[in-house]
């Protein structure tokens, strides 16, 4: 530790961005995948006709209600 302001302020070792960026382990993300490879057709077209089905009565609990709203 007999170093002087001015070695101490140039300093003798580098710490650069790159080296500390490359050192952190990145997150791996998974891969997507379809459900089309691994379920057979009849449960695919189970979940498809879910997702119309939904949207029906969605659509019809919104028309109920604005009806009711005007006749009010």
């Amino acid at each position: 530790m007999n170093r002087t302001l001015d070695e101490f302020i140039k300093g003798d070792t580098k710490i650069s961005k790159e080296n500390s960026l490359n050192n952190k382990t990145r997150k791996k993300r998974l891969k997507s995948t379809k459900l089309d490879q691994f379920l057979p057709n009849e449960h695919i077209d189970y979940f498809k006709a879910l997702r119309i089905g939904s949207k029906r009565i969605q659509r019809m609990k919104i028309i109920e209600v604005s009806t009711k709203k005007e006749e009010s």
